[in-house]
This record gives structure tokens, sequence and C-alpha cells, in this order.
């Protein structure tokens, strides 16, 4: 278990890195129009680095669940089938949860651009500690797709956060702009 979860962390942090980088493009535009002051063109960037997001999870969703296996064997060595289908099966699994953190991550650009560290930090915090949590709890029983399990239900408990905190963060910050 432990040969095929390294091997399927390789997998995520390739899966990971386009996630991040876009969220990183969505962190730097949204601080430039906000030194800027054009909040319109804030939300509509937003809007377009989470359909970017989306749009990347489509894509590697469809290709870790079509090649799964040969990507499995990109990291293990020949014979080890069990290796191959242990991993496999947890990417199976794991290609649809990466839709979370494409989605934190697009979030999390949003509130650094905006200067808002505070929620990302309560944010990974939370998705950290629940993950652990989990994981504790999930893997004794099912192996590693408990592992998969508890990535999941950190990143449902990061967005159960994060949305509800950007919808008041929006309406406190209407509210401002009307005052003014």
């Amino acid at each position: 278990m432990i040969a095929a979860f390294n091997a399927v962390n390789r997998v995520d942090d390739y899966a990971f890195t386009p996630e991040q980088s876009i969220s990183h493009g969505i962190t730097t535009f949204v601080a430039q129009n906000r030194g800027a002051k054009k909040t319109g063109r804030i939300l509509k960037g937003f809007a377009c680095g989470l359909l970017l997001e989306a749009c990347y999870w489509g894509f590697i969703f469809t290709v870790i669940t079509l090649v799964r296996e040969p990507v499995m064997r990109l990291f293990v060595t020949e014979g080890n089938e069990a290796i191959v289908a242990l991993g496999s099966n947890y990417l199976a699994l794991m290609a649809f949860f990466y839709l979370f953190p494409a989605f934190t991550n697009g979030i999390q650009g949003f509130f650094r651009g905006m200067g808002n560290m505070s929620i990302t930090l309560l944010g990974t915090f939370t998705q950290t500690s629940i993950r652990v949590i989990f994981v504790y709890l999930l893997t004794p029983r099912m192996g590693m797709q408990g592992a998969a399990w508890a990535c999941a239900v950190g990143w449902s408990m990061m967005l159960l956060l994060e949305v509800p905190y950007y919808v008041w963060f929006m309406r406190r910050r209407s509210g401002e702009a009307e005052k003014r």
C-alpha cells in the first residue's frame, strides 16, 4: 500500500499543478484589478478563473479515468501488478475528487488577491485537520480508498467554510460601496 500511495502521490502532484497555477493567475488578476478599483473586472475574472478550473478538471478527470493504469506503470517497476491495481483504483476515485481542489484553489486565489489571507489560512487548516482525522478513521477500514475519501471530506469542509464566507464577503463589500 505504501508503494502504491507513493506512486499516486506523484500523479496527484502532476494533476494539482495546473489547478494551482490557475489559482495563482486568479490571485494576480484580482490583486491588479483591486488596486485599479475595477470591481466588475474582479468578478468577471474570478468567474473566468473558476471556469478554467472546471474545464481543467474535466480534462484531468478524463485523462486519469482513461489511462490510470498506464500512468501507474510509469511509477511502478514491472511485475508489481498489485501495486498498479491498488493505485489505479485510488486514481479512479481521485479523478472525480480533483474537482474539489480546483474550486478551493480558485476561491483561495480570489481571497489572496483581495488581501484576505485569514480565510485562506483557516480554510487550509480546516481542510488539513479534517483530512488527517478522516485518514485515521477510514484507512484502517477502507485502505487507500479511505485516504481518497478523506481528501474529499477535507476539501468539502473547506468549501463549506469558504463559499458562505465568499457570499458574506461580497455582500459586505457591496454594502460598503453603496454607503459611499
